[in-house]
């Protein structure tokens, strides 16, 4: 018992710095944050803010933009890292290289990213000038549909490498005898995967998309960079109105947006760990 308990109290002095932290900066921060949702002027108004925000077209706006994006960005940051991740796999050396070259946007500092987007895709880009030379109408990436097509392949394009690593761990578990021998079956490579890789692989397909889940409402540094405070409508996310309203210093409005979308996580993560664990049963 007593090293059973001088264990428990080593684990715990190594994991409190992290508590603290999370203390102090995200469960603070959330009840100040709920407080302001419920009051006005310091008083307690009920859900007042909130029927106040229901009526905003802006709000409506910025909830729809984030749910096209998070229905985008999110299954390509799965599908396109998971399929690089299968043909890695099927090479036995040189796999440290590639997985090296995709991990190059994880170095990148991310304003000399965007930097190096608005030089290829500003309306005097280098694709537009591409386009005018081969005689096509050049394309508006900052206006209109556009704006978010170009805001899914930076997410994807940021995202890639780590689910790829992620990928290609899960893939490492899996015996190549086991592929061989449904191969050997007459089992086809479509089947091999679909019936053998990807259940194998859910555990790891879960944790990648929690992770995407995440990111992707951390989108708003890319966007704000590369298209300013107030960006085209297509692209105008919730995380773009709690930040105008923080700047306007409407606190209860901006509280209440932040609890809505706290809200919406912790339900999308609540029934994909529900899915997960009846499927474990």
């Amino acid at each position: 018992m007593k090293l059973k308990t001088k264990q428990a109290w080593t684990g715990i002095m190594f994991a409190l710095p992290a508590l603290i932290g999370i203390f102090v900066f995200y469960l603070i921060p959330y009840c100040i944050s709920l407080y302001y949702a419920f009051t006005l002027q310091n008083r307690f108004v009920g859900f007042s803010n909130f029927v106040t925000l229901m009526k905003s077209e802006t709000f409506w706006l910025s909830m729809k933009n984030t749910t096209i994006f998070a229905l985008t960005a999110i299954p390509l940051a799965m599908i396109i890292p998971f399929l690089i991740a299968l043909f890695l796999s099927t090479f036995d050396k040189h796999t440290g290289f590639f997985r090296s070259l995709f991990l190059s946007p994880l170095i990148i500092p991310i304003a000399s990213v965007i930097y190096v987007w608005q030089i290829f895709f500003t309306d005097y880009g280098v694709v537009n000038n591409l386009l005018q030379k081969l005689g096509l109408e050049p394309v508006s990436f900052f206006k209109g549909p556009w704006s978010m097509v170009l805001v899914v392949i930076i997410f994807v394009w940021k995202n890639c490498a780590y689910n790829i690593i992620l990928f290609s761990a899960g893939l490492r578990k899996i015996p190549k005898d086991v592929r061989e021998y449904a191969r050997l079956e007459g089992a086809s490579d479509f089947t091999v995967i679909t019936r053998i890789v990807i259940p194998i692989l859910r555990p790891t397909t879960f944790f990648v998309f929690l992770l995407t889940v995440i990111s992707s409402f951390k989108i708003f540094r890319e966007v704000y960079l590369l298209y300013g405070m107030y960006p085209d409508e297509n692209i105008y996310m919730i995380q773009h109105y709690m930040n105008n309203n923080f700047n306007n210093l409407n606190y209860p409005r901006l509280s209440a947006a932040s609890v809505i979308l706290s809200v919406f996580i912790i339900i999308i993560m609540l029934v994909f760990f529900l899915i997960e664990r009846r499927n474990d049963q």
